[in-house]
């Protein structure tokens, strides 16, 4: 009996649950885990889209009894100047999270333009190749799927190292391979990768 491929590129439930550490991420992750040496006791995430600082978020918050603020840039000063201040009076950590570094943001108050450019900077850097590989891996997975290991290398070799680009070739290897009832093989990716 052949299995039928039906056209479906969604996420399995729960599959966005897992956070890949690799020598590339390892120090942001041990960061976050010990917020004890941040100036300010305020760290600031930022990174591109789709390279994990909302997962990151969750692992600091499953550490930590801080409080986290998603997309800070956009937060308003008087937001984050509250917040700042309520980490330095309860003692506990502040983690801020932006697509942006702190330079780029839009602040006016210098006292909060200081505090931030005192607290703890952790910038996302490209993936390594263990991080590709890993990523490739999950999001097919992710999409029911997998792909062999001489695919993968040659992928991982040649993909642009950005984290919207490795989810966006598996939406696209997972829909060819779909489309045409095979697996995601050399041949397969060879045609995608160009």
């Amino acid at each position: 009996m052949r299995q039928i491929a039906l056209p479906l590129d969604e996420l399995r439930p729960g599959s966005a649950s897992s956070l890949i550490i690799t020598a590339s991420n390892a120090a942001i992750v041990a960061a976050l885990a010990d917020s004890s040496n941040w100036p300010g006791r305020c760290a600031i995430l930022c990174g591109p889209a789709r390279s994990g600082k909302s997962l990151m978020a969750r692992y600091f918050a499953s550490q930590s009894v801080g409080e986290v603020i998603d997309n800070a840039e956009i937060a308003g000063e008087e937001m984050l100047f509250n917040a700042w201040n309520r980490a330095q009076e309860s003692m506990k950590p502040l983690l801020l999270i932006s697509t942006l570094p702190p330079a780029d943001w839009k602040i006016a108050l210098a006292d909060l333009r200081s505090r931030l450019g005192a607290a703890t900077l952790l910038q996302i850097p490209p993936p390594d190749d263990e991080l590709v590989t890993q990523l490739l891996q999950k999001h097919l997975a992710d999409r029911g799927t997998g792909i062999g290991l001489e695919a993968l290398a040659y992928v991982t070799k040649r993909i642009e190292r950005r984290y919207a680009s490795i989810e966006a070739f598996a939406r696209k290897a997972n829909a060819a391979g779909l489309a045409a009832n095979a697996p995601i093989n050399l041949g397969l990716v060879k045609g995608l990768i160009g």
